[in-house]
């Protein structure tokens, strides 16, 4: 992998081919057995005091037993493909059945290292840790879950136009109704003298504005968690990592696990690989200490908080982290699109695969950071409790959970499967059918009313058939819920299908238009939807100019903008960018490797960008991400050049394109060395979002 896809993988898969990733891992669960098993709920209120009647009644009950399950389950061909190393912890009531470090396949560590490497970066994991932080603030009093968060920004007004404001709450279910904002490129340190910059300043540069009512919609949000952890640091009047580890970690006697890179965990550091096998170097954060998702820690270490947790937030040695009213209120779900679908409870999210939970009430958090990937999940109601660590970015986490799950609850009765199909009417399943766009990365599912009274449902994994089975609650043909949610007035409003950590956003039809853009402009579905979907600025009482050509430094603010790409405030590294209004935009796309420039420190980014560099840049994010897969099998009339050629087939294959590419005889031309215009700017954006 050379220096410039290091950085497109470090920004665009660590942001969004991670969200992806949790996408696979549910939309493939059910393929990867040979008979499906039936999917289950996991509402709360049915499981109250549910008895499983399966072999292993209450879960792993036997250290032997438990241990010859997970050396079998690692043995597996399909799981030695995954990673090189990975360490798991189970727990059931006060006991640690088990706490072991396996190394799966090579690059696995050397027997000599075996005993000295057994930290692992736990990724989103982290958030756990600082809501329980939280948590313990509000059992002190020192602030509520009501609170407005303004109260502890130090007179900083957050632009929010509803009447509605952010409370503590709702940064704990990630429900702000926050703009996306993410981790850039340049807060992932691989120099050591670089500088990190303050967690205050981390916060404060990006405070992005509320653009959805506070707790109507959920959407996983790494900035709430930040600013959890600013939170925790203003009103305790202690550094984030300094409150976590007198707070937290110490009476817990979890001594291998911190939010910062100390000398000893770096040490301990299992490391990782890219995906060419290569090793990842070992890197810092800036600021030094991420409340959402820095943290560093061990299979022991893990056993220790969940043994607490469990036992209603008092570990083995008599230590209280929690009250037990805290430790319920993280235990139970605030915010659901449906009562079986849930989404969060305080700091923990719906289980990683719904279908597989077997009746149980599960809790989860995955977490997901470059080159290592874990998965917490919690059975409250069996005092049971998993974790698991990896140095790769795959789903061997789902592989375990499902496993585990039917290994050891697999005489759940599944409710999904209890509530029975049902066919509706075209009239009645009309109300579902649109556009819906995901409020974290913008990718679009549609859905559609087929003629026998199901719905189709087409999204980036392929299409899917699913019959309604409740209310609002449908079933696909793999044993995957998706949910709608509904307003007052009878609206869908959003959905949640194979993205479990955000709704989707109905598309509403703008009836508005443009002054020079009529409803019957062939390029009035692009522009306008993108209105709608908030990506245009443009005043609608304006002329939109679809004919005006688009500059280089424009183009870099729309693509960065679609896929929330931060800008960055590092030195410039051409020459000729730092009188630019788009300066920021085009070093954050620098520093993610999409940009080389036009030669001799140069960008240009006043010049009209030629429709064949557009395409090249698309091509490198959906390509590198894994949205769309490399199609080199159209043919194109001359005129594109050689170093483009690959790109313009692939966008011209996917169809990223309004009516200006036309075909002749198989033949297409796609206008390569035309500057673009705003219109095919506005086809080219809608369509990259589209299934």
């Amino acid at each position: 992998m050379n220096q410039n896809r290091k950085r497109i993988y470090r920004t665009c898969c660590c942001l969004t081919a991670v969200l992806m990733l949790s996408f696979a891992g549910e939309a493939g669960a059910a393929t990867q057995q040979s008979q499906p098993d039936s999917p289950a709920s996991v509402q709360q209120n049915a499981l109250s005091g549910r008895n499983s009647k399966g072999d292993y009644t209450g879960g792993p009950q036997d250290a032997k037993e438990l241990k010859a399950f997970l050396d079998a389950f690692f043995a597996r061909d399909a799981v030695k493909g995954k990673a090189g190393n990975a360490a798991v912890s189970v727990v059931q009531g006060s006991n640690v059945l088990l706490s072991k470090n396996y190394g799966i396949s090579a690059p696995a560590l050397k027997p000599e290292e075996a005993g000295m490497k057994d930290t692992f970066r736990i990724g989103s994991v982290s958030k756990v840790f600082t809501a329980t932080a939280i948590m313990q603030l509000v059992d002190q009093g020192k602030l509520s879950l009501q609170d407005n968060i303004e109260k502890y920004l130090d007179g900083y007004k957050v632009t929010n136009p509803f009447d509605t404001p952010v409370t503590i709450e709702n940064l704990l279910t990630h429900t702000t109704g926050f703009e996306v904002r993410e981790p850039s490129d340049a807060s992932y340190l691989t120099n050591p003298s670089q500088q990190p910059v303050s967690l205050k300043e981390s916060i404060f540069d990006v405070f992005p504005p509320v653009i959805r009512k506070p707790g109507t919609a959920y959407m996983y949000d790494n900035f709430a968690s930040r600013l959890q952890g600013y939170i925790v640091q203003q009103v305790s009047g202690e550094p984030f990592g300094s409150y976590m580890q007198k707070h937290l970690f110490g009476p817990l006697g979890m001594n291998s696990s911190s939010f910062g890179m100390t000398k000893d965990l770096t040490r301990r550091l299992v490391p990782s690989y890219d995906e060419s096998g290569s090793p990842i170097p070992v890197y810092g954060f800036s600021p030094s200490e991420w409340p959402e998702g820095s943290m560093l820690s061990s299979a022991s270490d893990m056993a220790l908080f969940m043994t607490a947790f469990l036992n209603g937030g008092r570990a083995a040695n008599g230590t209280v982290i929690l009250s037990p009213e805290s430790v319920k209120a993280m235990s139970s779900y605030h915010m659901a699109i449906h009562p079986d679908l849930p989404d969060t409870t305080y700091g923990f999210e719906s289980p990683v695969i719904p279908s597989k939970t077997n009746g149980e009430l599960v809790i989860s958090k995955g977490g997901d950071i470059m080159g290592y990937s874990s998965l917490l999940w919690l059975l409250p109601d069996r005092k049971t409790g998993v974790f698991i660590t990896y140095n790769t970015n795959q789903d061997l986490r789902n592989d375990l959970f499902t496993a585990f799950m039917d290994h050891y609850y697999a005489k759940g009765e599944p409710t999904y499967e209890t509530k029975g199909g049902k066919s509706q009417s075209v009239d009645t399943l009309a109300k579902f059918a649109g556009l819906y766009s995901d409020l974290r990365i913008k990718l679009m599912t549609r859905v559609e009313v087929t003629g026998n009274g199901t719905l189709k449902v087409s999204d980036v994994f392929g299409s899917h058939t699913l019959q309604q089975i409740d209310d609002l609650l449908f079933l696909d043909n793999e044993g995957n819920p998706l949910a709608f949610q509904m307003d007052a007035d009878g609206h869908i409003t959003y959905m949640k299908y194979t993205n479990l950590y955000s709704y989707a956003a109905k598309i509403p039809v703008q009836l508005s238009t443009f002054p020079d853009v009529s409803a019957d402009h062939p390029y009035a579905g692009y522009i306008l939807s993108l209105k709608s979907l908030g990506f245009l600025t443009d005043d609608l009482t304006q002329p939109f100019q679809p004919l005006q050509t688009v500059s280089r430094g424009a183009f870099i603010h729309a693509f960065n903008a679609m896929w929330s790409i931060p800008g960055s405030s590092n030195p410039d590294l051409f020459k000729d960018t730092g009188h630019s209004e788009y300066r920021k935009d085009i070093q954050a796309a620098v520093e993610a490797g999409m940009l080389t420039g036009t030669g001799n420190g140069l960008f240009e980014p006043d010049r009209p960008i030629l429709r064949e560099e557009a395409a090249a840049i698309c091509y490198r994010l959906l390509t590198v991400t894994g949205i769309r897969v490399p199609d080199s099998t159209a043919v194109l009339a001359p005129g594109t050049s050689k170093w483009a050629a690959d790109a313009v087939r692939s966008v011209v294959a996917w169809k990223l394109h309004g009516p200006e590419v036309t075909e002749v005889d198989g033949v297409f031309d796609y206008g390569s060395q035309r500057a673009i215009n705003k219109q095919e700017l506005a086809a080219l954006m809608f369509t990259m979002l589209l299934p």
